[in-house]
């Protein structure tokens, strides 16, 4: 991403161009004039100021149609501050990424979670997304109807509310455009894969008014494993483990204590005696993998403005979304083979049954489960000039997601595959020792529903007013008050069973947020009384505090500081508070998963078998952060197109809701032993299964030798600090224009702690947190109307801890290159070339051989864009 995107504009300094903050506030002009200073910036609710003490990350449009990405999704996570944990396509169980079965995309600020960065779109919140209302995916808005992407890597909470703990990304319409544009862009790599998108805009502007509409379709198809070289579950030639699994066909059988691999074939009682005991199959049918599911994606954005009279404007804008696709799901069989089974082998003479890890691959292939999501967002408001130069605004907004994983083939069915195994008609019984299946057996077996949907919906009223109060010799005093009321409603559903008995599990509810809020900018020294090491200095405090039905209330204040002791230097610095409210499926008992499932873990003398409970806990209270911040930027008047930045940020975070069930350790450490009851007595077992969580998977209570209450607290602490920094220069040489920039993150340290009394560990640079270093460097020409850009992006490598000795993972390097022209002024043609070396993701010794949540595993891809305009 060149330098006019992320260079000088990370520092803010193309901001001020706008944002009139020394001089005093003129009256408020007629509203259908659309001046410079009526602009807001992310991060302050005042017209025509920059947020104090913070730097703003902005985008252009031109940055915008230059970027080789089809999603607005994908043009975020190049900018080095968003990591790719948690939800994204690619898949991953990092930060609960596991649930996100529709396979969207939100965005993750500093790595600390997609729960802890507010995504807006003019200021305003989209309703939730994700099964479990866990995100927001931003791909909701066309990239084509976007005139600016700001993002505060800050918190905000003083100004926005719950979740704006690492910070906020507002994604700002080209409301006032006028004209058509339109753009078709085709992507390809060597192999199937391939990315289209077509988008268009049309507006149109008038003496009083604006209309405004975009539509934007993309698709992918499928990457698939076999594409992959370095898609692969054996590691040993790359000096890792086998991961391949044992639930093969031909199968391995499991009986007094050892196993036997059987051969290709099958085994019957003809040739039971050749099975060798120590012997297992392995496999990995990875080649038909959807490594990136195929997706299709539309999404539709509109806006609307008008002035009735010079003092009052009504607006509106809406957006509608919706994408849909596909995974596959393996499905593997562990059986329990009665002796009455009809074909019933055992290497061990007696046994009246035998154990057979086994697969339905090869007879059935993957099992195919289709997936749709859906959003939508209306609002529509009234703006008016009221008394001086104060300006009220009011708008109503009504939002709505649904989520779907339609897993009707979810896997094998317990109850079914049992029937299968103790059906003693050969026609009819599952027969795991080798040999055909009848058709409609194996379509028993996996009728086995896992249908999960996921709606929500939000209403908010706001309501606010800003203008000056009074002059000070350095400029006017300026103030932002209001209030907002939202609801906010949440519902999920488990389907499950099988479909002649379908078992439903649904939950829902209901929250009213109300808030109050105020900011205040007062310009200590501004250009009236400017001195000599005093140039500007600027101060800001805000407020906000908010009420929630269901938890109490919070107040977070958020204070910055802007310095500027001579022209071309300036200091900048924040302290502030913010929050996460733990959403609705966080502390419902029964929803996102909720319920008891029957857990293998390791424990003090080997695997231990038990019941881990799952689910949300009604008595959570918000997670808490404290943030700072401090930078310097540069911009010498005497290297005109140089501009530097260097700014430090603190954030300790309380609080973090953990979910425990299957934590590494869980059995044997002993901070955990307030969560674990070891060797439950048989009364306590019952009561368990009978207490109406609900149960979702075959539990033996015979077999139960301790409870493990996975269940959501607050118990986590997060303390992380870093540096970002930008340097970014651009010249001209003759006719050419030249940029060239580098701009990154690095994390000074990254503390985590668990559960309280765990201590705090440094977790930077391990598998399933964020990498310490991340940037991304360029190299731009402009001749005319032809265009060429060079991009290395760059990610530190890291420490694989779930093998011992620890695994170094190594750097992640890819370059870039795009290349356009400009016919004339109306048709513009480019080329791109994401990752331009075919660079591979570094080998982790993990399933698949890659990490998911760290490294792109669509390999070099070659796109065209054809745009238009007039």
């Amino acid at each position: 991403m060149g330098r006019t995107a992320l260079g000088a504009l990370a520092l803010g300094l193309a901001l001020p161009a706008f944002a009139q903050t020394a001089d005093p506030a003129p009256e408020a002009p007629p509203l259908s004039e659309k001046e410079e200073q009526e602009i807001v910036v992310t991060g302050s609710r005042i017209r025509g100021i920059d947020p104090v003490g913070s730097n703003v990350i902005a985008i252009d449009a031109d940055a915008i149609a230059q970027e080789p990405v089809t999603s607005t999704n994908d043009l975020l996570r190049r900018v080095p501050q968003v990591v790719s944990l948690g939800a994204n396509r690619a898949g991953g169980s990092a930060q609960n990424g596991a649930a996100n079965a529709t396979r969207g995309a939100g965005i993750n600020l500093r790595g600390l979670s997609t729960n802890a960065t507010l995504l807006l779109y003019d200021g305003k919140r989209l309703p939730p997304q994700g099964t479990q209302g866990q995100f927001t995916d931003p791909s909701v808005i066309p990239s084509i109807a976007l005139g600016r992407v700001e993002v505060v890597a800050d918190g905000a909470s003083a100004i926005y509310g719950s979740d704006a703990v690492a910070g906020v990304v507002n994604f700002i319409l080209r409301r006032d455009f006028s004209g058509i544009e339109a753009r078709a862009r085709y992507g390809f790599t060597d192999g199937n894969y391939d990315e289209k998108q077509f988008a268009a805009i049309a507006g149109h502007k008038w003496s009083s008014g604006n209309a405004m509409i975009a539509a934007e379709y993309t698709s992918n198809k499928v990457l698939r494993g076999s594409e992959l070289d370095f898609y692969e579950n054996d590691n040993r030639d790359r000096g890792g483990r086998d991961l391949r699994v044992t639930n093969c066909n031909p199968g391995t059988i499991t009986v007094g204590g050892g196993t036997y691999a059987i051969p290709a074939g099958g085994v019957t009682g003809a040739n039971v005696g050749s099975l060798v005991r120590g012997t297992s199959n392995r496999c990995f049918y990875g080649d038909s993998d959807y490594v990136i599911p195929p997706q299709e994606r539309i999404s539709v954005v509109g806006a609307f403005s008008q002035d009735i009279t010079d003092d009052i404007r009504v607006f509106a804008d809406g957006f509608y979304s919706r994408r849909e696709g596909d995974v596959l799901i393996n499905p593997t069989v562990n059986a329990t083979v009665p002796s009455t089974n009809p074909f019933f082998v055992s290497p061990v003479p007696g046994a009246t049954s035998v154990n057979v890890a086994y697969s339905l691959v090869p007879e059935l292939g993957q099992l195919r489960n289709p997936y749709h999501a859906s959003s939508w967002n209306v609002s529509g408001g009234v703006e008016a000039n009221l008394f001086g130069d104060f300006r009220g605004t009011v708008y109503y907004a009504h939002g709505e997601s649904e989520e779907v994983a339609d897993r009707r083939r979810s896997g094998v069915n317990a109850g079914a595959l049992a029937r299968a195994l103790a059906d003693t008609n050969p026609a009819t019984a599952l027969n795991v020792f080798g040999g055909a299946n009848n058709p409609d057996t194996l379509a028993r077996i996996t009728d086995n529903l896992f249908v999960i949907t996921g709606r929500t919906r939000l209403d908010v009223i706001n309501g606010q007013l800003d203008g000056s109060l009074f002059d000070l010799p350095g400029g006017a005093v300026r103030i932002a008050v209001g209030a907002e009321h939202r609801v906010e409603y949440t519902f999920t559903d488990l389907l499950s069973g099988q479909a002649a008995t379908p078992v439903t599990t649904a939950d829902s509810g209901k929250r009213n947020v109300d808030a109050v809020f105020g900011e205040l900018f007062v310009p200590i020294v501004g250009a009236g009384n400017a001195s000599p090491g005093f140039e500007r200095l600027s101060l800001s405090l805000a407020v906000r505090h908010e009420n929630y039905s269901d938890f109490g209330s919070t107040t977070n204040p958020k204070i910055g500081l802007t310095y500027a002791p001579f022209p071309g230097l300036t200091l900048k610095g924040t302290y502030g508070t913010s929050f996460r409210a733990p959403t609705f499926t966080e502390v419902s008992t029964l929803a996102g998963g909720a319920g008891l499932y029957f857990d293998t873990l390791p424990g003090p003398a080997g695997n231990q078998i038990g019941i881990g409970i799952a689910g949300g806990n009604p008595n959570l209270m918000p997670e808490q952060a404290k943030t700072w911040s401090f930078g310097v930027e540069a911009a010498p008047e005497d290297i005109p197109g140089l501009v530097a930045s260097l700014s430090y940020f603190r954030i300790d975070y309380t609080d973090q809701i953990q979910a425990l069930r299957g934590t590494p350790g869980l059995l044997t450490n002993p901070v955990y032993d307030s969560f674990v009851q070891f060797d439950p007595s048989q009364a306590e077992i019952a009561a368990l299964l009978a207490s109406g969580l609900p149960i979702n998977s075959a539990i033996n209570p015979a077999d139960v030798t301790f409870i493990a209450d996975g269940r959501r607290q607050n118990l986590g602490t997060s303390l992380m600090r870093g540096l970002d920094f930008v340097l970014a220069y651009d010249w001209q040489w003759g006719d050419v224009k030249l940029d060239a920039g580098v701009q990154g993150t690095y994390l000074l340290d990254y503390l985590f702690e668990a559960v309280p009394g765990a201590g705090l560990i440094d977790v930077a640079d391990t598998l399933g947190f964020t990498q310490s270093f991340r940037s991304q460097a360029d190299i731009g020409v402009k001749w005319g109307g032809v265009r060429g850009r060079f991009t290395w992006n760059h990610l530190r490598g890291y420490f694989n801890n779930s093998v011992t000795p620890r695994q170094d993972v190594s750097n992640y390097d890819t370059f870039d290159l795009s290349l356009g022209y400009e016919l004339n002024e109306h048709v513009t043609l480019s080329a791109d070339v994401r990752n331009l070396f075919d660079e591979d993701p570094p080998f982790v010794d993990t399933t698949n051989g890659f990490d998911p949540q760290s490294a792109n595993p669509i390999p070099r891809l070659i796109s065209v864009t054809a745009a238009v305009k007039f």
